[in-house]
């Protein structure tokens, strides 16, 4: 489909909105969400409530940081399964991670650390050793925590870590050494001297004085008697948010069993020493760390979740405030357009998340394919997140800045979402590099034909490949080299692979109100991205001034059909009863209620000309 016109082909031609029951309509929309997983939600979402862990006031960032354990050790309990069959279960696992952060953050923090990278990393890479057996069996209850072990404070460095695995004879076992400053592991949250931490630490393999590349091991790094000899942790200063026992650690020729070495059915040592490997040096920390895409896809979903929480509050408590001209806060429009705006991209977004996860299940997506799915989804959706939800907290004013109204907690766990298991750039820069292999990526069951406003969108990915391919970073816009270029390339692949999955879902849907939204949702998405972009659209000489006169028009229409059905699409995120005051009925009762004060003592009773 080229993009010189506006075609709408009969599969994508936008139904007449015609009325609906809303009851179905929403359990439509919570479809597209959820897809066929909402009654799995809905449990988990209830577990996850049940723990109770609500923002307070007077704790230190230590005693914040110690609430995670004991939440972890509830919910495994609550949701009935050993932690390795809820690691193994993509939908339960992911369930958990985007209800906690909507109504358990600092259970968040510590779940795919636990999950995703050390019960991940040995189920994935373990050969079932006695040593692996003991470590997943403190695990399955959280009686440990794990966590993974990787960045050095002279950086991440991939395939050039410092930090050592040497193999000794004498004692049939590995010396854990940091042989520099450099090589000290970085922020890993193992402070904690009461809690004990079960790890999975790369390091540099040395066997006989060959360098054999880097390799994740299996350490036992605290126990209930303390830290294993040799490990020397140091706490770190606090952050400004998201509570973490984050440490530096040391390792001074700290012994590792044999079995300690995760190297799946491609890496193994024998008892003799011999040391054998499947691919060459340099490619066996890629391979080892091909777990990280469970966990940065967990991050990605969950932050977008929260996303969808914040806009549900805003859109209550908009309903309700109604400042001193009398005029109620929702019915401004610049109010509108925001949270349409918001709204359009959570839906995308969030359907996109959710196809990548029902991914997970399917034999045919190789792990690479996988990972170059989950470095495109986790910037894209995280910075989403990002940015909706500081929408939601500028708007909410001083309502938004308190931490009972949950929005700053939110905000604070996407701060650690957007750095934890690769930095967001970080992630862009490498899925860019990539090339046409982006451009040829499509979700299994999509049209062959979508609408014109998707074609822009992928019209500009490819100019971008295509320029990239050849060596020229300047079609990609404004930037300075190959690293931005391979940035804006990685947006143009997952934001139309956004667009592409809710359009998709939006066709598919049999409720006509739900599928009038969610393609008025799509649609909005697109455009505004094309409108976002419109330099770079005129620049290459794809925008008339009739065309981008044609496409606000546009854009500002399917803003409307969202704006005039805002609760109806809040609905649909199936957000729980939060208690703070944004989240009720009447948000300034439930400040009565919180200082212990009755409105009916006020000499204006019943008045609603100002709240």
């Amino acid at each position: 489909m080229t993009t010189t016109d506006f075609p709408v082909d009969g599969v994508f031609a936008e139904p007449p909105l015609r009325r609906t029951d809303p009851a179905t309509t929403v359990e439509a929309l919570q479809a597209v969400i959820f897809g066929k997983h909402v009654a799995l939600h809905t449990r988990v979402r209830d577990i996850v409530v049940g723990l109770a862990d609500l923002p307070s006031s007077g704790l230190t960032f230590t005693q914040e940081a110690e609430r995670a354990p004991a939440l972890l050790r509830a919910v495994i309990a609550g949701l009935g399964h050993p932690a390795r069959e809820i690691a193994a279960d993509a939908q339960l696992r992911g369930a958990l991670c985007d209800w906690a952060q909507i109504a358990a953050p600092r259970l968040l923090l510590v779940l795919t650390g636990h999950f995703d990278l050390a019960i991940g990393a040995i189920l994935a890479l373990g050969n079932g050793s006695r040593y692996q057996q003991r470590c997943l069996a403190e695990l399955d209850t959280a009686a440990t925590l794990g966590v993974l072990v990787l960045t050095e404070l002279g950086g991440t460095n991939g395939a050039d870590h410092r930090t050592t695995a040497t193999w000794e004879p004498a004692t049939g076992g590995f010396r854990l050494t940091t042989p520099a400053a450099a090589a000290i592991k970085f922020m890993p949250n193992v402070a904690d001297p009461a809690v004990p931490k079960t790890v999975v630490i790369t390091a540099r393999l040395v066997v006989d004085g060959r360098d054999q590349g880097v390799l994740p091991f299996l350490l036992e790094l605290r126990t209930s008697e303390g830290l294993a000899e040799g490990v020397h942790v140091v706490r770190l200063p606090d952050k400004d948010s998201a509570p973490m026992d984050h440490a530096l650690i040391r390792f001074d020729r700290v012994w590792l069993p044999r079995e300690a070495l995760l190297g799946g059915d491609w890496a193994h040592i024998d008892a003799d020493g011999n040391f054998t490997c499947d691919l060459p040096p340099r490619s066996r920390f890629h391979r080892a760390i091909s777990v990280l895409g469970n966990g940065r896809l967990d991050l990605a979903n969950a932050a977008i979740a929260s996303a969808r929480a914040g806009l549900a509050g805003l859109v209550n408590y908009s309903r309700q405030r109604r400042p001193g001209s009398g005029t109620l806060m929702a019915d401004r429009d610049a109010v509108q357009r925001d949270l349409a705006t918001g709204l359009a991209a959570v839906y995308a977004t969030s359907v996109l998340g959710r196809r990548l996860r029902d991914l997970r299940a399917d034999a045919n997506v190789t792990a690479k394919e996988h990972a170059l799915w989950s470095m495109l989804a986790k910037p894209l959706l995280s910075d989403t997140a990002n940015d909706v939800l500081m929408m939601c907290r500028d708007r909410a004013a001083a309502q938004g800045a308190l931490r009972i109204n949950h929005l700053v907690d939110w905000i604070g766990n996407l701060a650690a979402i957007r750095t934890a298991e690769g930095e967001n750039q970080i992630m862009q820069i490498t899925a860019g590099r990539q090339g046409h292999t982006l451009t040829a990526l499509q979700l299994p069951g999509t049209p062959t034909q979508m609408p014109w406003y998707i074609a822009m969108l992928a019209d500009r990915e490819r100019t971008i490949a295509d320029a990239l391919s050849v060596g020229s970073h300047e079609t990609a816009g404004d930037i300075l080299g190959p690293d931005a270029a391979a940035i804006e390339l990685a947006t143009a692949t997952a934001e139309r692979l956004a667009a592409t999955a809710l359009a998709t879902a939006a066709f598919t849907t049999a409720d006509p109100t739900a599928r009038k939204l969610a393609v008025a949702a799509a649609a909005a998405y697109a455009l505004g991205r094309i409108h976002a972009h419109g330099i770079w659209y005129t620049a290459n000489h794809r925008l008339t001034p009739q065309r981008a006169a044609a496409i606000t028009t546009e854009l500002t229409r399917n803003l409307r059909v969202i704006a005039d059905h805002l609760p109806m699409l809040v609905a649909a995120f199936a957000l729980p009863a939060l208690p703070g005051p944004l989240f009720t009925s009447d948000y300034i009762e439930t400040w009565m209620g919180h200082v212990g004060w009755d409105s009916a003592s006020f000499p204006e009773v019943g008045s609603t000309a100002y709240r």
